[in-house]
């Protein structure tokens, strides 16, 4: 019985310093990986909204849009001069997560696909191709988009992103 409750502490506190251990670590490293996940945010809002100068994260409630995750604000000269909206949404495989850019003039702007690595490649994958993605750039924020024959569901996900931004910008920044 002795044995067994020795064995019982002794694993109690190699299991306390190893959590220990591990939260100081997270706690060290936790600034450093915030630090890079703002700086790819950056270079990708630079990528598809080329024009803006300054890039900020709005803290806008995002709650009755299950696809949208982020909203960030353009500006050049001190004014907006669009948005750009973060979605995922449900593509085959799994998530589809994107970009989409929108201009104050009343245009899609931009449309970057981040990650569509849980689609069928050669097939889902298409949504990366610049056939589509130019499909979608330079039309009027609300006009209808097509789907990729034999991707439909990868591209009616980047799809339902890109309706419900411009569902939120139309309720919000128009």
């Amino acid at each position: 019985m002795k044995k067994i409750l020795k064995l019982t502490v002794f694993l109690a506190i190699v299991a306390g310093l190893a959590g220990g251990a591990l939260s100081f670590v997270n706690g060290m490293t936790d600034p450093i990986i915030q630090e890079q996940k703002i700086a790819s945010v950056k270079e990708n809002l630079v990528k598809i909204y080329t024009s803006g100068e300054e890039f900020k994260a709005l803290d806008v409630s995002l709650s009755d849009y299950d696809a949208l995750s982020a909203v960030y604000e353009a500006d050049k000269g001190g004014s907006p001069v669009g948005y750009i909206y973060e979605t995922a949404a449900q593509g085959y495989g799994g998530e589809v997560k994107t970009l989409i850019a929108l201009d104050k003039d009343g245009t899609y702007k931009g449309l970057q696909i981040l990650d569509c690595s849980s689609e069928t490649p050669g097939i889902g994958d298409q949504i990366t191709g610049e056939s589509f993605i130019n499909s979608v750039v330079g039309k009027n924020i609300g006009d209808s988009i097509d789907t990729i024959s034999g991707a439909t569901f990868s591209s009616t996900a980047v799809i339902e992103g890109i309706e419900q931004a411009t569902q939120h910008y139309n309720e919000n920044f128009k």
